[in-house]
């Protein structure tokens, strides 16, 4: 049987906007004691998840996703707000969301990483694209204990904000579970086109 790694491909958090993101963790977990919090670093929006991939594979992936992020230029995105999926009124993740007029080149990196890794024989698991960084999931059967606070709080932080980044590279990450939790590790990094290649118009 062949050797696998759990694979996906993602955008890494700048550390200042990790450090923010952190801190708003540890602020509201005494309110939120149903949520196992993510602190598996770097923080990052996951582009595409693509399960167990043989080790066999992994060169030619890394090598499409490079190939898809030379085709979009880097662009700022600002992370913002907080939201649940699937809802509010069954939560299973909390997370933190991202906006600006950076959001159509982020759906365009998203579109070039899964139809590039789609042709290097690996369908995402799943295709649908919601920007988001991933705070901390609700503990099995904690959802009805947090009542109306999950959304009171989720309202509350409309107007937050974790600052403004350039999203410069889209990075093939392995993860490994271990007693501890998922550990990252980064395979290879595919950087996006700089915005000085850009012809003046």
């Amino acid at each position: 049987m062949a050797q696998t790694t759990r694979t996906f491909i993602a955008v890494p958090m700048p550390d200042a906007i990790g450090e923010r993101l952190a801190k708003l963790q540890h602020r509201l977990a005494p309110k939120l004691s149903a949520i196992r919090w993510n602190d598996v670093k770097p923080f990052h929006l996951t582009l595409a998840f693509l399960g167990d991939v043989p080790y066999v594979d992994l060169s030619p992936i890394c090598e499409a996703v490079a190939r898809a992020a030379r085709t979009v230029r880097r662009f700022e995105v600002e992370v913002a707000g907080l939201g649940v999926f699937p809802s509010p009124a069954k939560p299973r993740v909390l997370w933190a969301g991202l906006t600006g007029p950076g959001l159509e080149p982020l759906a365009a990196l998203h579109k070039a990483v899964v139809d590039a890794v789609t042709e290097a024989g690996h369908r995402p698991d799943d295709s649908r694209f919601t920007p988001h960084v991933t705070l901390g999931r609700i503990k099995p059967g904690g959802g009805k204990s947090l009542g109306a606070e999950l959304p009171a709080i989720v309202e509350a932080h409309r107007e937050w904000t974790g600052g403004t980044f350039t999203v410069g590279e889209a990075v093939t990450y392995s993860s490994t579970l271990t007693p501890e939790g998922p550990a990252y590790a980064a395979l290879a990094r595919g950087p996006l086109a700089s915005a000085k290649n850009r012809a003046d118009k």
